[in-house]
């Protein structure tokens, strides 16, 4: 090491010249010190008026010294000598701590970009999704299918039977409706199989069984608060007002079967005997002690 350089000119000189030699930037010195370059070109210039206190002041020296080589604690002695005199009748800056960032911890920022570019899209699709744009559902369109609930219009009322005769039962198939009398809680599934429906069905609003399943049962807890059509034709109430109802079939076969049942059921009411008002014939030889009045 070369000792003149060590031994003449200030502090700064001697370390700028040492950098120098060594073919070094003064960013490089301060990624190495941690110590600002403002701090570093003040220490190399001599301006020592503007740095923070001598103690912080003397350990930027020290770790500029370690790493060009330098004598630590010889050029620290010396800087404080310097600073001294340079800090007399001058204002002293307050040191303001200079810790740079370390890279290993700091995500890139291109990642960062694309991590909350990624967090828009996500949720700018699950908007879209929940507003029915991309399926051509609107909200109020999303909210009768997940209550399972379609337009369908309400059932026509049922005919009376005509008096002294017997209804004849309903024949054939078609869609099974349920319209609501009132507000009811409804469950819908395939026997001992998979869901079909479970909600509640609002006043006025129908429900169509769909026409792909096997042999739907419903559960409900009010049956005089369902009117129900097969292919438009009504039908008897699935039990009587006030009952749970549990595991009743909605196929269109058995729903007839039951108006049919209902309608023999009105029929088979046993007529009321007649009373015979014809005298009966008086025997001739009854003794007239038995007689009525009438004689007989």
């Amino acid at each position: 090491m070369n000792q003149a350089m060590e031994v003449s000119g200030t502090v700064g000189s001697r370390l700028r010249a040492a950098r120098e030699a060594q073919g070094r930037t003064i960013e490089e010195i301060g990624r190495q010190t941690r110590v600002p370059i403002r701090h570093l070109e003040q220490i190399e210039a001599g301006e020592l008026a503007g740095l923070p206190a001598a103690p912080y002041s003397a350990g930027f020296v020290k770790a500029y010294a370690r790493v060009v080589g330098l004598d630590p604690a010889a050029l620290s002695q010396s800087f404080r000598a310097e600073f001294d005199r340079a800090q007399r009748g001058s204002p002293r800056v307050p040191y303001e701590p200079y810790e740079p960032a370390d890279p290993i911890r700091l995500p890139p920022r291109l990642l960062a970009i694309v991590a909350l570019v990624i967090a828009v899209l996500l949720v700018g699709g699950y908007s879209i999704w929940r507003s029915g744009v991309l399926s051509g559902e609107g909200p109020d369109a999303r909210a009768r299918l997940a209550a399972g609930v379609d337009g369908a219009p309400a059932p026509a009322p049922v005919a009376p039977a005509a008096k002294g005769g017997v209804a004849s039962p309903i024949t054939g198939g078609g869609a099974v409706v349920l319209t609501a009398r009132d507000p009811v809680w409804v469950s819908i599934t395939e026997r001992g199989g998979a869901k079909i429906f479970l909600g509640v069905i609002d006043k006025g609003r129908s429900y169509t069984v769909p026409a792909g399943t096997t042999d739907p049962v419903i559960r409900l807890g009010k049956a005089e608060a369902l009117a129900i059509t097969v292919g438009g034709r009504p039908v008897a109430p699935l039990g009587p007002p006030a009952t749970t109802l549990s595991n009743v079939s909605l196929k269109p076969q058995a729903l007839l079967a039951r108006q049919g049942a209902a309608a023999a059921a009105a029929g088979s009411v046993a007529p009321v005997p007649t009373i015979d008002r014809t005298p009966a014939p008086v025997d001739p030889n009854l003794p007239t002690a038995f007689r009525d009045a009438n004689g007989r």
